[in-house]
């Protein structure tokens, strides 16, 4: 399935939604980017998306993540791109930059799982499985500044682009990713973005992932949880525009 491109910018951005949303997730940002400047791609990974006969099938692993997500840049034509990725984008969008360090200029990850992976107790996995069913909590846990109707949307919206099936097998992608020693291998600009108030990724979690990189640097994001974009996203769109900026100069 091809990117959804919106913009006409001379600063390409190949942009990744997390776990429990399609690229919709980004939604509310889109109204706050600059169209001028930057060109947007938005990617949904296969399996994602409210046409499920035309989803596919799941990539495998943090690599076929990377890979779908260099497929779209294919599509496009786009040689040499910035890329964006929330939460489980944001582990893949690191991950593209390990794999086509050449054509990765700069990423920003906001809320990103690790790339030395998520290792989970038995009964925490399968806590994250069964949440499928009522992910309200786990969400509404994640980023507490949500507000109800915005918590409720997410919810409705996850249910809606992706089954079980997808659900479980994305989150063995990124809870097992394990990349995180080929990270010196990049030299580009890498800003890794938290909330705040997000008890899961959070200054402690992301410090391993940090010092792997050459170029990294921990930004936190006040009053937002685990979805800036949705919770600040004057604030989380500036914060990532600033920097893909920055790397023109």
């Amino acid at each position: 399935m091809s990117p959804f491109v919106e913009g006409s910018g001379d600063i390409r951005v190949l942009v990744l939604h997390g776990w429990a949303l399609d690229s919709a997730v980004w939604a509310t940002t889109r109204l706050e980017t600059d169209l001028d400047r930057f060109t947007y791609a938005y990617v949904d990974f296969p399996g994602y998306g409210p046409n499920r006969s035309a989803a596919g099938t799941p990539a495998v692993g943090i690599d076929g993540m990377a890979a779908a997500a260099l497929a779209a840049a294919d599509v496009l034509g786009w040689e040499t791109f910035e890329v964006l990725g929330h939460s489980m984008g944001g582990a893949t969008a690191l991950r593209v930059a390990t794999m086509a360090p050449d054509r990765v200029n700069s990423v920003v990850a906001l809320t990103p799982v690790s790339a030395f992976g998520t290792p989970f107790d038995e009964a925490t996995y399968e806590g994250f499985v069964s949440a499928y069913s009522d992910p309200g909590p786990t969400l509404g846990g994640l980023a507490p500044h949500l507000s109800k109707a915005q918590l409720q949307n997410l919810v409705s919206r996850s249910q809606t682009v992706l089954d079980r099936d997808i659900w479980e097998a994305y989150l063995a992608n990124w809870s097992s990713a394990s990349f995180g020693h080929e990270l010196s291998g990049y030299s580009g600009q890498v800003i890794l973005a938290y909330g705040d108030s997000d008890p899961f990724v959070n200054h402690a979690y992301l410090q391993e992932t940090a010092a792997a990189l050459p170029q990294g640097s921990m930004v936190a994001i006040e009053r937002a949880g685990h979805y800036p974009m949705i919770e600040t996203p004057v604030q989380t769109v500036r914060i990532w525009e600033d920097a893909f900026n920055d790397t023109q100069k």
